[in-house]
């Protein structure tokens, strides 16, 4: 796989994640230090965004523009990453309000590695492709979008429409729910 830096074609390292299939699970860094896990099921969808560098206009517009969109959405969970370093990720969740959407940074290089976005040459080497991922509450992914060109912005509506019709979806649940009224 490979997308385009300005212009140049840069290879990405990892494995391909495709609509349809089980969503690898990704140790990440909370901002408290602590390490979780995003991907695979989930009490909620989740609604996971691959961000180069929240240092750089259009990753920062989009990171305030998701923060904003998701607000809509009960049942989501919004998870930023970004491979930025921990004091300027903290500082900007706080300075920009980023209260909808919980940023994380993928210190490891796990996520990328995971979801197949791990930028391998160039002057962005070792940063994330940008992308998002909508993974419904039984770990599958649902919707995906690997933007092309790295300064190019997702497809905002595309994105919501996506969450919008995975988030009103009933779960099927168990099917032994009733195995008492026998």
């Amino acid at each position: 796989m490979e997308i385009t830096v300005h212009g140049t074609q840069t290879p990405l390292g990892g494995k391909e994640v495709s609509v349809g299939a089980e969503a690898p699970a990704a140790r990440i860094t909370k901002l408290d230090g602590s390490q979780n896990v995003i991907g695979m099921i989930a009490p909620n969808t989740q609604l996971i965004i691959a961000i180069p560098s929240l240092k750089t206009e259009v990753c920062s517009l989009g990171a305030k523009k998701f923060n904003e969109l998701v607000k809509q959405f009960k049942k989501l969970d919004t998870i930023m990453v970004t491979t930025d370093d921990l004091e300027f990720v903290k500082e900007y969740a706080q300075k920009e309000s980023i209260d909808a959407a919980q940023i994380v940074i993928d210190t490891e290089r796990q996520f990328a590695k995971k979801f197949g976005l791990l930028i391998t040459e160039g002057k962005l080497r070792d940063r994330l492709a940008r992308a998002v991922f909508v993974i419904d509450r039984e770990g599958i992914v649902a919707y995906k979008e690997l933007v092309g060109e790295i300064v190019d912005e997702v497809d905002y509506e595309a994105c919501v429409n996506a969450i919008d019709s995975i988030v009103s979806v009933k779960q099927k649940g168990h099917t032994h729910e009733n195995w008492m009224s026998v």
